[in-house]
């Protein structure tokens, strides 16, 4: 059943394969005792809403207790849109991230600021999960890869760059308070050691996210998307 309802997402922009699949799959549904199941089935019809397909099916997926992971959901199709692209002079620097699903999250909430170069440092993976993850952003960037992040760092300062640190130290400055130079160059570090010392130190600012809550720090993949909102506010670029 769960393959079947995959099925009518992946295809859900053929019309015509779409409702061939709704209709095959309202008969399954009919097949069953369940009553629950008829009247989903009667409610299955060739030109039914996306959301009104969405309600009668994920409670059948939450029954069989089949956990959709994010880059499974079906989303609307409205990317590149825009036809003109405005400039937005920041770039990441990715500093040994660890985990697929967080570097690729980070990638989709980048381009989607309008950053276009990305520099993955040290272990920062790069692969099939990243692109998964990324939902179709990864194509959309620039990658850079360092094996050592000082040498990134050197080669963004010596193209003008003013390099940010975005970590919790006791020496960082909300970044809600701070003027931001461009072009800038952002840093974010692994989820669970944080931006190396050594990095920090090659930063002309550090900059932190203020939180009210009893963690003291946020997921890397949300620090990033709120940083990067920051920035494009403060760069007053039309949207």
């Amino acid at each position: 059943m769960i393959k079947f309802i995959s099925e009518i997402e992946q295809n859900w922009e053929d019309s015509f394969v779409r409702q061939e699949l709704i209709a095959s799959f309202a008969v399954f549904l009919s097949y069953f005792e369940r009553e629950d199941y008829r009247i989903a089935s009667q409610k299955l019809f060739a030109d039914i809403d996306r959301r009104e397909f969405l309600k009668i099916v994920v409670p059948i997926e939450q029954e069989l207790r089949h956990d959709q992971k994010d880059h499974q959901f079906l989303i609307e199709r409205v990317d590149g849109e825009r036809d003109l692209k405005v400039e937005f002079p920041v770039v990441l620097i990715l500093d040994n991230l660890r985990s697929s699903f967080n570097v690729g999250a980070i990638i989709r909430s980048a381009e989607c600021f309008g950053v276009t170069d990305i520099y993955f440092c040290g272990y920062t993976p790069d692969n099939e999960k990243v692109v998964k993850t990324s939902m179709g952003t990864r194509e959309q960037i620039r990658a850079f890869k360092f094996a050592d992040t000082a040498d990134a760092l050197e080669s963004l300062r010596a193209q003008g760059y003013h390099i940010y640190a975005l970590e919790t130290a006791s020496t960082a400055k909300s970044i809600y308070d701070q003027e931001l130079l461009f072009p800038a160059a952002l840093i974010v570090g692994n989820e669970a050691l944080g931006i190396s010392r050594d990095i920090i130190k090659l930063a002309d600012q550090i900059l932190v996210i203020p939180l009210r809550g009893w963690k003291n720090s946020l997921n890397v993949g949300a620090a990033a998307a709120i940083a990067l909102s920051e920035f494009s506010r403060k760069q007053k670029s039309p949207l």
